[in-house]
């Protein structure tokens, strides 16, 4: 039995840049008590060397930093390109402001649930000769199971407060992905939160995009 490897993996070096990048942006664009703690809790967890899935977008060593970083980084082009200017020429469907701010705490922020979620394993599969081989994959492991954006706004309000559209946008950040079956309250829940909060839709739409178009899967052939 042999083992496999994904190609084009993100090296240690690659993984240190986007820490880096990720602690820069958190500096630059949030001013608020507790990000200091936050940070330092960060420190001690496997956020900046844990993957941001399983088995789908960025599957990897390093994962869950660059998609978070990826999702701010969308939202701001999102925010500068789009809201910004349909809001000025009357056409923005709320008069709530979104501040850079609020986008930062919530993208930078939204997937801390994740968070010593993901265990590695080796796992199995058969290569193109029918012959077994083994190769690196996580499972999750979840000691809190608090749901998925409720657990991410309950990690960054343990340190640092959020304002209630921010709390909104980090928990329905899934939208629809993160619903129960259709009728529920769940779905009221989500609409309500799209109609109370711009945020909500922004923060979704990045992450949506950032997942699915601009973040690759590692496959092992």
């Amino acid at each position: 039995m042999r083992k496999q490897n994904p190609q084009d993996i993100m090296t240690e070096e690659q993984i240190q840049k986007n820490k880096e990048e990720f602690i820069a942006l958190c500096r630059e664009h949030i001013q608020r008590d507790g990000l200091d703690d936050l940070l330092a809790y960060l420190e001690k967890t496997d956020f900046y060397t844990a993957p941001s899935s399983t088995a789908f977008h960025l599957n990897e060593d390093g994962g869950l930093c660059r998609h978070s970083i990826n999702v701010f980084l969308t939202a701001r082009t999102l925010l500068e390109q789009y809201v910004a200017p349909a809001k000025a020429e009357g056409r923005l469907n709320s008069d709530k402001e979104i501040s850079l701010e609020s986008v930062a705490v919530c993208t930078l922020f939204h997937d801390l649930c994740k968070v010593n979620l993901y265990k590695k394993v080796d796992k199995f599969k058969k290569d193109e000769n029918g012959r077994w081989v083994t190769y690196p994959g996580y499972e999750v492991e979840d000691k809190f199971p608090f749901g998925h954006g409720e657990k991410s706004c309950f990690a960054i309000m343990h340190y640092m407060k959020m304002l209630p559209d921010e709390m909104l946008a980090v928990r329905w950040h899934m939208g629809m992905f993160d619903l129960a079956p259709q009728g529920s309250a769940q779905s009221y829940a989500f609409k309500a939160a799209l109609e109370k909060s711009p945020l909500v839709a922004l923060v979704h739409s990045a992450d949506f995009l950032s997942s699915n178009l601009l973040e690759k899967t590692k496959k092992y052939k």
